[in-house]
């Protein structure tokens, strides 16, 4: 049996993404006490001192995990806000988090337990405030593209962003609890967008 490690010829950033890669996928599926650093050395094919050399311990690592798996989910999205109209913004994001969704399921995964972990563990109670700052960065410009394109003169701004959240959100935990996503309801999002945006701008 061959012994376990750093494989010849592999770098050192390489290492540490098949570590992150194998922890996302354990700590999806296990929960954050039910994964190891001896499991998730397991799943990377490695031995736990690889990932000693890496993270200080298992609490740091998921630290990592999220950062990247966050970098990961909101950066695909928010170029959303960057489209013409609100509606065009939200066609995009929906069409971008099914794509993420489809190619990465674990990222979507390990996302939607945060919450959970962090009432059982509150040292990553930062970690749900870096997740607030994630969606307020996101909404807020969504939010300031209907408001400046008028499409939803009728809320306020600050409103207009809890409305995004909202739906945004209510729609991704949805899918994800249900393990499949219930047929047109990204279209049904974007409808109902389109409706009052156009009822909106008519007036």
């Amino acid at each position: 049996m061959g012994k376990r490690g750093r494989p010849a010829g592999v770098d050192s950033a390489e290492t540490r993404q098949r570590i992150l890669d194998a922890a996302r996928s354990v700590f999806s599926v296990k929960g954050y006490d039910g994964a190891s650093i001896l499991k998730i050395a397991e799943s990377a094919d490695l031995a736990p001192s690889a990932i000693y050399n890496h993270y200080e311990n298992k609490e740091t690592l998921y630290m990592a995990v999220f950062e990247e798996t966050a970098d990961a989910i909101w950066g695909s999205v928010s170029s959303a806000s960057e489209r013409d109209t609100l509606v065009e913004a939200f066609d995009h994001l929906i069409t971008s988090s099914r794509k993420i969704a489809d190619d990465f399921p674990g990222h979507s995964a390990f996302l939607a337990s945060l919450p959970l972990e962090a009432r059982f563990h509150p040292e990553f109670e930062k970690l749900m405030q870096r997740r607030a700052s994630f969606q307020d960065e996101t909404f807020q410009s969504l939010a300031s593209l209907g408001t400046r394109t008028g499409e939803f003169s009728v809320l306020s701004e600050p409103e207009l962003k809890e409305v995004i959240r909202c739906l945004i959100m209510g729609w991704f935990f949805e899918r994800h609890f249900r393990q499949a996503e219930i047929p047109g309801s990204g279209e049904s999002i974007v409808k109902f967008i389109e409706a009052i945006s156009s009822q909106t701008v008519s007036q």
